[in-house]
């Protein structure tokens, strides 16, 4: 039961860390860059997926309870600390944010106006963060006047 315990202790301190450092990121370069108005804690709690936050918790924790591997557990620790600082680097976290939340060739259609081929960057709460032809800032636009 100590055991189990300790893996999920140190399987959360760890997975924790590095999601964090790996939203921090995606929020900087990539939410930040696009100027979408939301805050950290909005785009942390809506981007994250439990079963992955499962998955990992148990895999480094238990990792980290391997007796006798201590250099292959400082590469895999030190691998897994290299792919969380990507978004930090701007070109890294702007792909990187594109390729998990923006959707090319969106379509908008409101009371006298139809907004084609536009890109949809971030969903959340009930509104797209839309990146139109020709501009470098986001406009907010209610989810509910997306044309699938």
């Amino acid at each position: 039961m100590i055991r189990f315990i300790t893996i999920i202790l140190y399987g959360l301190l760890f997975w924790m860390a590095l999601d964090f450092i790996f939203y921090a990121g995606l929020i900087v370069n990539y939410i930040k860059a696009y100027k979408i108005p939301i805050f950290f804690n909005e785009f942390f709690v809506d981007t994250q997926h439990w079963w992955l936050w499962i998955a990992g918790i148990f895999l480094y924790g238990t990792i980290f309870m391997v007796k006798n591997k201590k250099r292959q557990k400082a590469f895999f620790y030190l691998v897994s600390l290299c792919i969380a600082i990507l978004p930090w680097i701007p070109t890294f976290g702007k792909n990187i944010g594109k390729a998990m939340f923006a959707k090319e060739g969106i379509s908008y259609k409101f009371d006298h106006t139809q907004i084609k081929d536009a890109t949809l960057l971030f969903s959340s709460r009930g509104y797209d963060y839309v990146l139109l032809p020709g501009r470098d800032r986001a406009v907010k636009y209610p989810s509910s006047n997306r044309i699938e």
